[in-house]
């Protein structure tokens, strides 16, 4: 029993240091290409990688989960709720959102101006 409380003690404070806020600026992608897809006119292919191969031939093809992928283009976080960024894809947005250091995933808060 003591081990488990000091572990517990260890434990809750580095948990809470794992989801932090922060305001983002980058772009809407997809799990697959993720980086490759900053540049104007990939939108429609963001598009198709969201919703698979099914709709344009290829059923082979899983949708992706969606991604942002920040300005710099180095670091890629899943977005937890993709719902917030529907009609995006492919386009550069500024977000309020929770980072999620550990599982490397954002939960998009509102979208800024930019």
């Amino acid at each position: 029993m003591r081990r488990q409380v000091v572990l517990l003690t260890l434990l809750v404070p580095w948990l809470a240091t794992t989801a932090y806020a922060a305001s983002l600026t980058g772009w809407v992608s997809d799990e697959s290409c993720g980086a490759a897809h900053v540049k104007p006119g990939r939108e429609s292919c963001v598009e198709k990688c969201l919703r698979g191969g099914a709709s344009v031939g290829h059923p082979e093809w899983a949708p992706q989960r969606m991604v942002f992928v920040s300005e710099d283009g180095k670091t890629i976080w899943i977005v937890e709720n993709a719902d917030a960024l529907k009609g995006l894809a492919g386009q550069h947005v500024a977000v309020d959102a929770t980072l999620h250091s550990r599982t490397k995933s954002v939960r998009v808060r509102r979208l800024l101006p930019k």
